[in-house]
């Protein structure tokens, strides 16, 4: 029980600080994307090649400091991610303390 009080503290002390961003999951060979524009859609997810996403939509790579967090987590699906940073790339590159599906 004291490791779960602990783990939930930390969890909380995480999230204090940190800026959140809503969208649409990505998963390609590996990588991790998140597309914020509001016309992207479950189906673009699945039908549309990333270079196609990168080239057209408001996409950032993210790298998710725990993928335990990401295992229910599909292609497609609608998140609400944690960041504290972003570095500017082509695409974006966020590093994600929390990911949530919405």
């Amino acid at each position: 029980m004291f490791w779960y009080l602990g783990d939930l503290s930390q969890q909380t002390k995480v999230i204090e600080g940190a800026v959140t961003k809503e969208g649409i999951i990505v998963i390609n060979k590996g990588n991790v994307y998140l597309v914020e524009d509001t016309n992207f859609t479950k189906e673009d997810a699945k039908d549309l090649l990333i270079d196609e996403i990168i080239g057209k939509y408001n996409v950032s790579k993210l790298y998710i400091s725990n993928s335990s967090s990401i295992k229910n987590i599909e292609n497609g699906d609608k998140v609400k991610i944690w960041y504290y940073e972003i570095q500017e790339s082509v695409p974006a590159k966020i590093r994600v303390v929390k990911v949530e599906k919405i």
